[in-house]
């Protein structure tokens, strides 16, 4: 139940265990033919992972004719490391474009406290300057834990809650303390907590220093290499749903999942699916692959208590036009005394916990008759006010309000609950890493464990700890 990244990868991931590329799938091996069915109540692939498409004007100068282009509205981007969705765009065919050579500036909402330079080493120096060795012993935190993520994609291991994961992967002591506290620990200078960590937790997950635990914070600096599929990052979980060769219902609602009684002993029981327009369908195992407190679905299964999950609400504004650099650039900025032209403007402007009035805005596209794309993320609806003031001229305005993703507090120690036989939640992951590629880490982790249900190396039903 969910198209998006977590279901379209638990679906991939399970057809691929269950029959590898290239070998034949011995039918003796099951313990009856197994088919997968995925239901969204949208009308695409993707979830949260959504583009819209806007025109590029002709450009008859270059001769280039009108062309279209596609602007991520959530999940826009990836990184080298995330192996998954890079190993799919490759195998689906997909063109990545690299965004290595955009350049970003820190915004405290009265001038920019820092800007990346084209020559890589300069930015560098510039940084050692202003925050002396904080870059580093931060980065040495950052190498450790992703080595232990990484150790994942090496690794044939599943895991029934977070829990067990992050334990195994060594990631719990990051996952249970707030960003600010393991900083200060861990003699990281405030400054660049500040004005680097905090700028980047508050542009991915809305959250400030004292909101969101450290493993999220450390995620969100492993930045290098960004890079994004054209045409649109949703295009690899359709890849993922093709090649699962899944029966796909799209703008169909669950309204219920009922647990039916075994029809003889011994038996396990299977589960009753049934649509907002009352059709219904039997199934052996269920994946819910969206947030639970999102989908309104009646289920009659017995559920243990799930732990609370709060999404956080973000605005997202996108304007095709022209940035004002007066807003940037007041004739009494010590930063600069002359107002630059647009051209001349980073790629991403990020702000720091301050007066600024947005928490990004960041060029999406470059038109061929001077106009940008750009995307502002805020806590808040953008006045017209501010708008006036930000741009000189606005061809368009497009908004949206959406559960962008979840508050990542701190994980608690962990509680014993029962499981639910043959009932698996893939978002139970998010609290600990929400990403795109974590999503796929929680499908391939749940196929894994469907797999050796559905090919009887079941273990033993225990009580988990979440």
């Amino acid at each position: 139940i969910g198209a998006g990244a977590g279901g379209s990868s638990t679906a991939f991931y399970l057809q691929n265990l269950l029959q590898p590329p290239g070998e034949p799938l011995h039918k003796h091996q099951l313990l009856h033919p197994t088919t997968i069915t995925i239901f969204d109540q949208s009308d695409k692939i993707g979830g949260r992972c959504q583009v819209f498409f806007t025109t590029n004007p002709a450009d008859p100068v270059n001769n280039k004719p009108e062309q279209e282009v596609a602007v991520e509205v959530g999940a826009s981007i990836f990184v080298k490391i995330n192996h998954h969705l890079a190993d799919s765009a490759k195998e689906f065919g997909l063109k990545v474009k690299k965004l290595d050579d955009e350049l970003l500036a820190i915004w405290d909402g009265d001038e920019f406290l820092f800007t990346e330079s084209s020559w890589r080493f300069w930015s560098i120096l510039k940084g050692l300057a202003r925050w002396g060795l904080a870059p580093i012993k931060l980065n040495r935190l950052l190498k450790k834990t992703l080595d232990d993520l990484l150790r994942f994609y090496n690794s044939q291991e599943s895991y029934t809650s977070i829990y067990e994961f992050s334990t195994a992967h060594n990631l719990h002591n990051e996952a249970s303390i707030l960003t600010q506290e393991y900083l200060e620990s861990n003699g990281i200078d405030k400054k660049y907590a500040q004005e680097v960590v905090e700028v980047a937790t508050r542009v991915n997950y809305g959250s400030n220093l004292d909101d969101i635990h450290a493993l999220g914070a450390l995620v969100t600096m492993a930045a290098n290499d960004a890079q994004q599929i054209e045409g649109g990052n949703f295009q690899i979980f359709e890849g993922m749903v093709a090649k699962s060769g899944a029966e796909v219902r799209l703008k169909t609602k669950i309204a219920r999942v009922r647990r039916l009684k075994p029809r003889h002993e011994g038996e396990e029981p299977q589960f009753e699916v049934t649509t907002t327009t009352g059709q219904k369908q039997i199934f052996d195992y269920i994946v819910l692959a969206a947030p639970i407190e999102s989908t309104n679905i009646d289920f009659d299964i017995s559920l243990p208590p799930q732990p609370k999950v709060d999404y956080r609400t973000i605005h997202a504004t996108f304007v095709r036009g022209n940035v004002n650099p007066s807003y940037f650039y007041a004739p009494t900025s010590p930063v600069r005394s002359s107002t630059p032209s647009a051209k001349d403007f980073p790629t991403h402007i990020l702000s720091t916990n301050s007066r600024a009035e947005f928490i990004s805005l960041s060029i999406q596209a470059r038109l061929s008759n001077g106009e940008t794309i750009t995307k502002i993320f805020s806590p808040e609806a953008l006045s017209k006010d501010l708008l006036d003031r930000l741009y000189s001229n606005r061809t368009w305005v497009k908004h949206k309000e959406w559960k962008a993703y979840p508050k990542l507090r701190p994980i608690p120690l962990a509680e014993e609950e029962e499981v639910v036989p043959g009932v698996f939640y893939v978002n139970s992951f998010e609290p600990l890493i929400s990403t795109m590629e974590t999503e796929t880490i929680a499908g391939k982790n749940i196929a894994r464990l469907l797999r050796d249900r559905i090919v009887g190396h079941c273990p033993v039903e225990k009580k988990v700890k979440r």
